[in-house]
């Protein structure tokens, strides 16, 4: 089994970084540049299409080992590496968003609840 994304000699010791073994590909992240909340999500959402496991790598990543069985070992593995990539970098921007608007999103709603009255008054 091949994986397609391969280390083109600019992955320095904070990039990531992907290798294979006979039934899937790990790829190792960092952590200073995804949060593993959501590396978690990520994996989550891929629960269907391979086994993953997060394990620790260094002192800033972590390995995600793809595990390809039964049908999906007929599954493109470097379609569903790709595609986790790409659902990581949403996560990870989601979660940037969620963060920069978060005062906001709370004035917006204590000012909408404000309005109306959560309890009937006897």
């Amino acid at each position: 089994m091949k994986c397609g994304i391969r280390n083109s000699g600019y992955m320095g010791k904070n990039m990531n970084d992907i290798s294979t073994k006979a039934d899937g590909c790990s790829l190792t992240l960092s952590t200073s540049i995804y949060s593993l909340e959501a590396i978690k999500k990520t994996a989550y959402k891929f629960a269907g299409r391979a086994s993953i496991v997060i394990a620790p790598g260094s002192d800033s990543s972590v390995v995600v080992a793809f595990n390809f069985t039964g049908k999906n070992a007929a599954d493109n593995p470097e379609l569903v590496v790709s595609d986790f990539s790409n659902e990581l970098l949403d996560q990870d921007l989601r979660e940037i968003v969620k963060r920069e608007t978060g005062a906001l999103r709370n004035l917006i709603m204590a000012h909408a609840f404000s309005q109306t009255t959560l309890a009937e008054k006897s």
